[in-house]
């Protein structure tokens, strides 16, 4: 402060002496007085004479142009110059030995500094009528310097912050909210830090909130994600202020959204925060949810960061802002590993904490012991220590999650946990009782067997059924459609609910056919002609290789049998028991003739008159 004031002050006494300058310089000119050096006194007369009269008459005849063009000639115009180069040369030499202490200030201070240097040197190239590049490229240097500098500090801070965050979750104040407020509405460098301070003491009440809400959507967050978004605020306000170095800018916020995200998923994802500073005994659910919660509002936030620093970039260097879009791809891709994180930490439980206690159950037992009614079971079953742990430590997760995730990163985690637990509680089962089949008699210890009996079968559907009814009760998520009881009832062979087709209503076409239909069949048994499962059974019983065909002959003289076969006592002599069929087959296409008071055709041994007046009289 103490050195601003001084710059203010010396600044003031420079600028006053400039402006005395131009003014005499001014005064010269209107009056047509030209001031020369020693080394022009040597000059005639006449020349003299006629840059007097030049002077004048192109200050009246052209105003202000000839006053500029004839300030360069003059001078009073060249010392008004070098006082002003001089002058930009003295602030340029005492701003290069503050270059140090100038990149150790905070924003406000450098913004400050900044903005009295530039009105500065706008006023010296005003009044000299050249361009101070010296003290302008000091100036930028000196910011330079400045965003060098804090980004390193903030790349140390948030590295450090990251190392000692216990992943709890913190408060968040009003003026880190009314932050993200105004970055999620296009405003992100308009309000001061004194206007945040004032709407802090106006909204006294509301000082501290306990999420971060962004676009509607609240987070709960930790302390090192609230430290990451001061940075970035801080980054865009310098982008704002110096937009000559909103280039370096893009690259400074891409390092620190990256350390973020690398450093967060070796601390929690690769267990790091054990052996950090931190010092965590393990990594758990809880840690996890507000990873998931943190990256979610980073994400959310990416778009708005990414508008305010395309507001402050040429349109030809807009090509930059790709960086970011990577970035977001990076966090989307953390975020889905934490969430499969949790599936795995069900998967650990389920295969080594649980699936070993696979091996004390019984199924048949557990059906004598404790009997299920046939029909209408009310209220729920007791599971077997495996299923009844899977459901316990499912429910504790749940409970954990509930108070820390949205719903929609509820229903998300749960639908990945339901989809696990219906692949893998059947295929531990059946490889539980496979391992134990396989065991060689001298190894062969008590294990599991998949049940033998009904009543066991049915036990252990109805405890996986009743394990998936209690999981999808859950208060927040999307019920799911297991189908664990379909792989069991197909390994089993067993169905638990069959599927009782009802017969359609018949109709009056259907009651007419069947009038017709049941006149036909009973004047097809009165006149012996086999049904249609007698046709099924001598069509099957033609595709039976020829070499058993005395057993196929019995077989056949048994499903052929008529209600009213008459036949003639010569016809019986004749026929064999042990007649192929294929020749009974030959002559009929497989049906037997009517038995209609006619004599059945006759076999190979009988002529064929006795044939051709078999088949006149059936006509």
């Amino acid at each position: 402060d103490r050195f601003m004031d001084c710059i203010d002050m010396l600044f003031e006494q420079l600028l006053a002496l400039l402006k005395s300058a131009v003014g005499v310089n001014n005064f010269c000119r209107e009056e047509g007085f030209t001031l020369k050096d020693v080394d022009e006194s040597n000059a005639t007369t006449s020349s003299k004479a006629e840059s007097m009269t030049a002077s004048s008459s192109t200050s009246q005849s052209s105003g202000n142009k000839g006053a500029t063009s004839g300030r360069t000639h003059t001078a009073t115009s060249e010392a008004v110059a070098s006082a002003a180069e001089l002058s930009a040369k003295s602030v340029s030499e005492v701003l290069r030995l503050r270059k140090e202490a100038h990149s150790l200030v905070n924003l406000e201070e450098m913004k400050r500094l900044w903005d009295a240097c530039l009105s500065f040197t706008l006023q010296v190239e005003k009044a000299s009528g050249n361009k101070a590049y010296g003290l302008r490229s000091t100036l930028l240097a000196q910011a330079k310097a400045f965003v060098e500098r804090k980004h390193e500090s903030n790349m140390s801070a948030l590295v450090a912050a990251l190392d000692s965050e216990r992943w709890s979750q913190c408060d968040v104040s009003s003026e880190r909210q009314a932050a993200l407020t105004r970055l999620c509405s296009g405003r992100a460098v308009l309000a001061s830090k004194r206007h945040g301070t004032d709407d802090a003491k106006e909204n006294g009440e509301q000082e501290k909130m306990s999420e971060a809400e962004v676009e509607g959507i609240r987070y709960k967050v930790v302390w090192s994600c609230l430290l990451l978004v001061e940075m970035v605020m801080t980054n865009l306000a310098c982008a704002s202020q110096f937009q000559a170095l909103a280039t370096n800018v893009v690259g400074k916020v891409a390092e620190l959204l990256r350390l973020f995200n690398s450093r967060s998923t070796q601390l929690v994802l690769g267990a790091g925060a054990i052996n950090s500073a931190a010092r965590l005994k393990s990594i758990n659910a809880k840690h996890l949810s507000l990873v998931t919660q943190c990256v979610g509002m980073v994400i959310s936030i990416l778009p708005h960061i990414r508008a305010a620093l395309m507001a402050q970039l040429p349109s030809k260097q807009h090509t930059l802002l790709i960086d970011l879009d990577k970035i977001k791809k990076e966090y989307a891709e953390h975020n889905e590993k934490v969430l499969n994180k949790f599936v795995n930490i069900i998967g650990g439980i389920v295969e080594h904490g649980l699936a070993p206690r696979i091996v004390g159950i019984d199924f048949d037992s557990r059906a004598n012991a404790n009997p299920l009614p046939a029909h209408d079971i009310t209220g729920p079953i007791p599971c077997c220590i495996f299923l009844d742990g899977v459901n316990t430590n499912i429910r504790k997760m749940h409970q954990v999650l509930n108070a820390l995730l949205p719903n929609v990163h509820m229903q998300d985690v749960f639908s990945r946990i339901f989809a696990y637990v219906d692949q893998k509680i059947p295929a531990l089962l059946i490889s539980a009782a496979t391992a134990e089949s396989s065991s060689t008699p001298s190894n062969k210890k008590a294990g599991f067997t998949l049940p033998t009996t009904d009543e066991g079968k049915r036990r252990m559907i109805l405890e996986v059924e009743s394990m998936t009814i209690n999981l999808n009760n859950l208060a927040g998520v999307r019920p799911w459609q297991f189908t664990a009881m379909n792989v069991l009832e197909r390994k089993l062979d067993y169905v638990l609910r069959p599927t009782i087709v009802a017969p359609d209503a018949p109709t009056a076409e259907t009651e007419e056919s069947g009038e017709n239909g049941e006149n036909d069949s009973s004047a097809d048994v009165s006149e012996g002609k086999p049904t249609t499962a007698t046709e099924n059974t001598i069509d099957q019983m033609e595709e039976q290789p020829q070499a058993s065909a005395d057993s196929k002959g019995n077989e056949s003289e048994v499903s052929m049998e008529t209600p009213a076969k008459e036949s003639s006592p010569d016809d019986d002599g004749k026929k064999s028991t042990n007649e192929p069929i294929h020749e009974i087959n030959g002559t009929d296409n497989g049906v037997p003739p009517k038995d209609n008071g006619v004599e059945p055709e006759a076999s190979e041994g009988q002529n064929g008159t006795h044939h051709e007046k078999s088949t006149a009289e059936e006509s």
